[in-house]
C-alpha cells in the first residue's frame, strides 16, 4: 500500500474489504518481492504487447515528471502503440541519490541520470528507441511525440 502512497491502515481495511488476512506489520521484507512480480507482469505484458502490435508501428511517446517545471529529480518516458494503446515500454529516471551509506552504492543507487529535467524525455525516448529494436527485434516507422520537448530531433540525429 505504501507503494500507491497508502498506510497501514488502509492496508488493514482493504484486506478487510478482499476477505484476506490483515496485512504484515512489516512490509519492508514484502517489497522485493512485489517490485519482482510487478516487474515480471510489466515485461510480460510488454511483450505481449508487441506481439499483437506486430505490422503496426505508429508510435507516440511522452514524459512525465513527479513536479512541475523543470525542477523535477524523477521522471519517466513511454512509448505507446498509437493503434492499439498500449504501452509498449518505459524507461524511469532518478536524479537523486538516498544512499545511506556509500559501500555498496553501485549495487544499490537509484540514480541513473545527471542533467536538467527537462533532458529526462528526450534521453528517455533515445534510450527506448535505441533498446528496442534489440529487445523486441522491431524497427520503428512512425514517431508522434506531444510536441513540449526536443525527443524528435534528438531521435533523428542521433538513430536515423
Amino acid at each position: 500500500m505504501r507503494c500507491i502512497g497508502n498506510g497501514a491502515e488502509d492496508a488493514m481495511m482493504f484486506c478487510g474489504v478482499m476477505n484476506l488476512p490483515p496485512p504484515p506489520s512489516k512490509f519492508s521484507k514484502y517489497s522485493l518481492f512485489l517490485v519482482l512480480a510487478a516487474r515480471e507482469a510489466c515485461e510480460e505484458s510488454m511483450t505481449e504487447t508487441v506481439e499483437e502490435n506486430e505490422g503496426k508501428r505508429d508510435l507516440a511517446d511522452d514524459g512525465s515528471s513527479q513536479k512541475r517545471g523543470f525542477s523535477s529529480k524523477n521522471g519517466l518516458v513511454t512509448l505507446t502503440s498509437v493503434d492499439i494503446g498500449k504501452v509498449l515500454d518505459v524507461d524511469i529516471f532518478s536524479e537523486l541519490c538516498i544512499c545511506p551509506n556509500k559501500t555498496n552504492y553501485h549495487q544499490k543507487c537509484k540514480c541513473n541520470f545527471e542533467g536538467y529535467s527537462g533532458k529526462m524525455e528526450v534521453d528517455g525516448a533515445l534510450s527506448i528507441f535505441r533498446c528496442s529494436e534489440s529487445k523486441y527485434n522491431i524497427r520503428h516507422a512512425q514517431y508522434l511525440g506531444d510536441g513540449d520537448s526536443k525527443a524528435l530531433n534528438a531521435i533523428i540525429e542521433r538513430i536515423v
